[in-house]
């Protein structure tokens, strides 16, 4: 068990994808992160059929998901069992994990979570899941890994135009960084 630890502190890897529900786009995914090995796979938007996720023929341990049958648009593929849903912060549109590891001697604890922020809410981004993870792993001082499609557009993030949802989205980034920087 040691062993393992260690092993995922030296080599986390993590690959992203929007699949946009798309047959070729999943298997384009399988196949790089199968060749690379990647540790951990984020997904959002994956391609459905007969109300199940298909395409997805990466060996895994464990698919962490709210539901699948309920057409989540958020998912996260992990190779080792080195990490725990964290369900009070996943929902639909966003699953989280806590990933324990062991680094010199230190038991150290890493947030990672895969998220979709839909185009059409009546609130602006991000979710309310997404603030109280955030929040969480501040009060905790945990490391965090975000991966989302945010459907959010600013120069900021190379986009050539701004939305009113990336505003938000850098408005809330900056305002978390800001806090971290002034040791907030």
């Amino acid at each position: 068990m040691k062993e393992a630890e260690q092993v995922v502190a030296s080599t986390i890897s993590f690959i992203q994808a929007t699949l946009q529900h798309i047959i070729v786009a999943s298997g384009i995914l399988t196949r790089t992160a199968v060749v690379k090995g990647i540790f951990m796979t984020l997904i959002q938007e994956p391609w459905y059929r007969g109300g199940l996720v298909r395409g997805l023929n990466i060996p895994c341990d464990t698919l962490f998901s709210v539901n699948r049958i309920y057409r989540c648009r958020a998912f996260i593929l992990t190779r080792k069992e080195t990490a725990w849903m964290l369900p009070e912060f996943s929902c639909r549109d966003l699953v989280a994990v806590l990933i324990k590891y062991n680094e010199e001697g230190v038991e150290r604890r890493l947030i990672v979570f895969s998220a979709y922020l839909p185009y059409d809410p009546e609130d602006p981004p991000p979710s309310k899941e997404f603030e109280d993870l955030v929040s969480y792993c501040e009060k905790e001082n945990l490391y965090l890994v975000m991966e989302c499609d945010s459907n959010a557009h600013h120069v900021v993030r190379s986009s050539t135009n701004c939305n009113s949802r990336g505003e938000a989205v850098i408005e809330f980034l900056n305002n978390k960084l800001g806090d971290t920087k002034s040791g907030k």
